[in-house]
């Protein structure tokens, strides 16, 4: 089988309020990227007095804040406002091949900064409260509402 790499063409945000019924049939907005989906975990220093050199343990791994970023519209930003209500939502990212990554966490939403001849863009800031889970091409079907 010959794989190739993906490019971004096709990412897709989808989002629901936590534990409820299957996530949306179409994307919340559109998005410019992706975050990382997760962080190396950092290092626990053990090192005792009998030990030669010091000695360490790997910590947690973080999930860290997870933004996307998005062009600004009245129409986008009301729509991605309408998420952001303080409350644990579950967020989906599905990749152009099917495939996914979910999580739940709070959002947030803003308007940057904008500089002359800029495009002026918003940014959906979410805070996982769990590790973001890697999910197959059938899961992520079965969690999207159906035509």
């Amino acid at each position: 089988m010959n794989e190739q790499a993906m490019i971004d063409l096709g990412i897709e945000v989808r989002i629901k309020n936590h534990g409820e019924g299957k996530y949306p049939k179409e994307k919340l907005v559109s998005v410019k990227g992706m975050p990382a989906t997760g962080q190396a975990g950092g290092t626990v220093e053990t090192t005792t007095s009998s030990d030669p050199t010091k000695v360490y343990i790997p910590d947690r791994p973080d999930t860290g804040d997870m933004d996307f970023t998005y062009n600004y519209t009245d129409t986008a930003l009301q729509a991605v406002r309408a998420v952001c209500d303080n409350t644990a939502k579950d967020v989906l990212i599905k990749l152009p091949d099917g495939t996914g990554v979910e999580y739940t966490g709070k959002c947030q939403t803003w308007i940057n900064e904008v500089a002359v001849g800029g495009v002026i863009e918003c940014t959906l800031h979410t805070v996982p409260s769990v590790a973001p889970e890697f999910l197959t091409t059938s899961d992520v079907t079965n969690k999207i509402e159906a035509e």
